[in-house]
Formats: structure tokens, C-alpha cells, sequence
């Protein structure tokens, strides 16, 4: 899961690289960028990157001539800055401060100047480093420490430095100014000058000099500052072309040998595939393990059993045979499906039907109720009770008629002495005694050792139920306690 992520992620920053890199400022005046007409004797610019619009005419460009060192408005060839770029700065916009040519700047750079060829062996960390801190004007950046103080070379400087302010001449060169976005690399920028009516204007060809093959020359100061209408831009292995049509043409987010399209297909080869790969020989490497030490445990004739056992198994299989534990689970998908076609009992048939043990384990769909007389519970007769009731035989000793049924239970008849005790057969009110010193006896009939004596017991009557209603049979139960009648004299505490 892990690795999944990690390689989500990695394909995200792919397709966002773009995001992370440099941005430079857009290609038109009416997209609120640059806009140059180029023209060697009458060049026009119009740039909206500062707060207020900037347009500048009949510009002329100053080249050079093969085997001169003079500069001048009449020569056709640009002029060249060779050496290692040490740092840079893309403008997408500028500040107030910054108006006139400057306005129409792009990119700024800083060239260590040297041969192309020197350049491109200097390796990483021994070239130049510049520590920049702010660069709003396009020719005077603000540095600190660092290998090299851009803002304090002076003509004790043993180094020599160009600082540019690049104007693009064609779309194509405002979209390969993103190549500059790398330092400490070698690169030649070819271009030409800006004439200015006025001596020793900053920024403007002055008293600039070049060489033969048209490189310009740095001066007593160590630092040439001057704005330049960039034609071609020269890297290492690329090129940035004023139509785009170099065979070498350098195109942002391209890759050196492979290319864009190469390095994506190379991506998804080497590292889906790998991830592949590196899968199956783990579990190759895992499954290797395990066969080892189960050679280990079990030894030759064991494996030889478990291969015999495989091979049983497989016949079994193709012959028809099922395993327990298929048939297990067969056994349990037929219950489930049973379970689920059953028919589901309705909340009536489901309710109780009194807070009563025989009617939660009850599950008779015929059950009635039977209420009783104190109204604090009920009681439920079935068909199986009824059905036993009727096949029951008759008990002489149970005097009953069947329009009355009587909830109270009726306390048997006491031996006593006294004369005073009278039963009847028909279910009348029991009066309550009063309590006396002792409890009285759980049992049916006393011992003749312990007689008591009572006075006479009245019962009583309880409501008649309706005629079609039989009376229930129930097993006995344990005696509940006796009533006493309230109104009897508590006067007689003997035995």
C-alpha cells in the first residue's frame, strides 16, 4: 500500500513539474507582457510588466563585423557573451522604479566571462557563487556573501562579469529565457546592443569594444552592464533559436539524450516494471525460504507424502468429490438462505401478551389470555393445555361449575377442635385472620399433636367468568399465604 502511494506521488510531481519551476512574463502587449518589433535600423518595444505602459520607437541595433573591433549601427553580425552563468533573474513583472528600456527586460544575468569550453569543464561547486538578494534593476543586482560580490567588483576584481538585461526579439526567445532559470552552466548570448544619441548612457553601447570573433570586450572595471536584443541563445548540448527551428532546439521540460516523451516512457518501463520485477523475486526469494525449512523439518520422504497428498487431492477433485470443508460450507450458505425465506412473524402474533414466563416461551399463535382478578398479571392458555384439559379425567374431589371460574386460591380445610368451622362447596370469600405470634403452618393439614383453633372462615366469592370459558387445569404450586379477615377479634394467641 505504501509503495502504491509513493508511486501515486511520484507520477503527481510529474505531471506538476511545470508548477515548481520558473516563470518569466508573457509573450504580447495585450496579455500584459512584452511585445518587440525587431528591426536592426528602427526597433519598437512595448511592455506592460511595469504599472504603467512603456513604449519605445526607432530603437537601432548595434552589431559587429568579422575581423573589427569597432561597434556600430551599420554592422550586421551580433555581438557575443560567452562564459559561466553564476546566476540569473526571469521578471514576470516589474517594480515602479524600473521604467524606460528597462521595462522591456525579461531576464537579467550574470556571466563569468570565459571560453564556452572552459565553462563547460568547470564542475559544480568550483565555479562562481553568488549569493543574491534582490535584483528589481534589471543591470545593478544586490548580492552578499558569497564567492563572488556582484555590486562591489571593481577594477581590483580578478575576475571579469557581464551583467545583462536580456530583451527578447521573437516569442521563441521569450520562451527559451526559461533555459537561463539554471545557473553553473555554460552559455553564449548573442544579440545586439542599443544606440543611444546620448555619451555613456547605462546601459546603452557607449565605448564597448569586441574581439574577432565579435565577443565583447569588458572594460578597466571589470563589469560590463548593457541591455541586449537577444537573437540566440547558446547552452550546452541546446539551443534557443529566434524561430524555433534549430535542430537542437531547446524546449522547457525536454530531456537531454531520451527527451520528454523518452523519459516518461523510460519512467513507467523502469519503474513500473521494476516494481514488478522486484515483487516477483521476493516472493520467489520468500517461497525459496519456505520450501527449505519445511525440507528441513519434514525431510524428503515428507515432501514426497505432501506431493502424494496433492496429487490424491487434485484426482478427488476432478472426479467429483467434495472436501468437509466445502461441504461445510455449503451447509452453511443453505441455512443462511433457509433463514432468509422463512417467513417473518407479524409484531401481533410476536407481542406478549402479559409480563408471564409461559407466554415468552410460548410460541402458539392460538394462546389467550386469562386475566386475573387482582389485575396484576395474566395468564395464557394454550390449545396444548386446553386439549389435556379435556382428555383429563374428571376428579370427584374438585367441585366446580364450569359458568365460574375462581383465580383466588382456595385454602384447604383445617382439622380443629372447635365446632365453629365450616366449609362450603361453592367458591365463596375467604375472610382474612388476623396474624397471630407465630406464623401459620405451610402445610395442607396440621399435625393432630398441634391443633388449632379457628373461628369460622367466611371465603370469598370471586367473579364468575362467562359459561363458555373452562376452567384451566394447573399443576400446584406452592401454598401462597393466607388472607385473614380484619374484622376478627385479635384475642386468642393459643395453639
Amino acid at each position: 500500500m505504501r509503495r502504491g502511494a509513493f508511486a501515486v506521488a511520484l507520477l503527481g510531481l510529474m505531471l506538476l513539474a511545470g508548477c515548481f519551476g520558473p516563470t518569466n512574463a508573457s509573450w504580447g502587449a495585450d496579455n500584459g507582457g512584452v511585445e518587440v518589433d525587431f528591426d536592426r535600423a528602427a526597433t519598437s518595444i512595448t511592455s506592460n510588466l511595469g504599472p504603467s505602459e512603456e513604449r519605445l520607437e526607432g530603437l537601432e541595433a548595434v552589431g559587429c563585423s568579422p575581423g573589427e573591433t569597432e561597434m556600430g549601427t551599420n554592422k550586421s553580425l551580433p555581438v557575443k557573451f560567452t562564459g559561466y552563468l553564476a546566476a540569473s533573474q526571469l521578471y514576470a513583472s516589474h517594480t515602479d522604479a524600473v521604467n524606460g528600456i528597462g521595462a522591456a527586460v525579461t531576464t537579467s544575468v550574470a556571466i563569468q566571462s570565459m571560453s564556452f569550453s572552459q565553462a563547460s569543464q568547470t564542475l559544480e561547486g568550483e565555479g562562481a557563487r553568488v549569493d543574491l538578494k534582490d535584483w528589481n534593476d534589471p543591470l545593478n543586482p544586490q548580492t552578499g556573501a558569497g564567492t563572488v560580490d556582484l555590486d562591489e567588483i571593481n577594477s581590483d576584481e580578478d575576475t571579469r562579469w557581464y551583467i545583462l538585461g536580456l530583451i527578447p526579439t521573437t516569442e521563441s526567445i521569450q520562451d527559451g529565457m526559461l533555459a537561463l532559470g539554471e545557473w553553473h552552466q555554460p552559455v553564449s548570448v548573442e544579440g545586439y546592443l542599443v544606440a543611444s544619441n546620448a555619451s555613456n548612457a547605462y546601459g546603452y553601447h557607449s565605448s564597448q569594444t569586441v574581439s574577432d570573433d565579435c565577443t565583447v570586450l569588458i572594460g578597466n572595471q571589470n563589469r560590463e552592464q548593457l541591455f541586449v536584443l537577444v537573437t540566440t541563445i547558446r547552452l550546452d548540448g541546446a539551443t534557443v533559436s529566434s524561430n524555433g527551428e534549430s535542430d537542437d532546439e531547446w524546449v522547457h521540460g525536454d530531456v537531454p539524450i531520451l527527451g520528454r516523451t523518452g523519459f516518461v516512457l523510460m519512467f513507467f518501463i523502469v519503474g513500473i516494471g521494476g516494481a514488478v520485477a522486484s515483487f516477483i523475486l521476493s516472493k520467489m526469494f520468500v517461497m525459496k525460504g519456505a520450501r527449505d525449512t519445511m525440507k528441513t523439518l519434514l525431510g524428503q520422504v515428507g515432501l514426497d507424502n505432501i506431493k502424494k497428498v496433492k496429487q490424491d487431492v487434485k484426482k478427488a477433485k476432478s472426479s467429483g468429490m467434495s472436501s468437509p470443508a466445502s461441504r461445510k460450507a455449503e451447509q452453511r450458505s443453505e441455512t443462511k438462505r433457509e433463514k432468509k425465506q422463512a417467513p417473518v412473524k407479524s409484531s401481533k402474533e410476536s407481542g406478549l401478551s402479559g409480563f408471564d414466563m409461559d407466554s415468552i416461551l410460548s410460541d402458539d399463535s392460538d394462546a389467550t389470555p386469562i386475566g386475573s382478578t387482582s389485575g396484576g398479571s395474566s395468564v395464557v392458555v394454550t390449545s396444548a393445555a386446553k386439549e389435556m384439559e379435556s382428555s383429563a379425567p374428571q376428579s370427584s374431589n374438585i367441585q366446580a361449575t364450569p359458568s365460574v371460574q375462581s383465580d383466588v386460591w382456595q385454602a384447604p380445610q383445617r382439622s380443629s377442635s372447635a365446632p365453629t368451622s365450616v366449609t362450603s362447596s361453592q367458591p365463596t370469600s375467604q375472610p382474612q385472620e388476623h396474624f397471630t405470634s407465630v406464623a401459620p403452618g405451610r402445610t395442607s393439614s396440621p399435625p393432630p399433636s398441634q391443633p388449632k383453633k379457628k373461628k369460622a372462615v367466611r371465603k370469598r366469592r370471586t367473579a364468575a367468568k362467562p359459561a363458555e370459558e373452562e376452567t384451566p387445569v394447573y399443576e400446584p404450586t406452592p401454598a401462597e399465604k393466607e388472607t385473614f379477615d380484619d374484622s376478627e377479634e385479635f384475642s386468642d394467641f393459643s395453639f
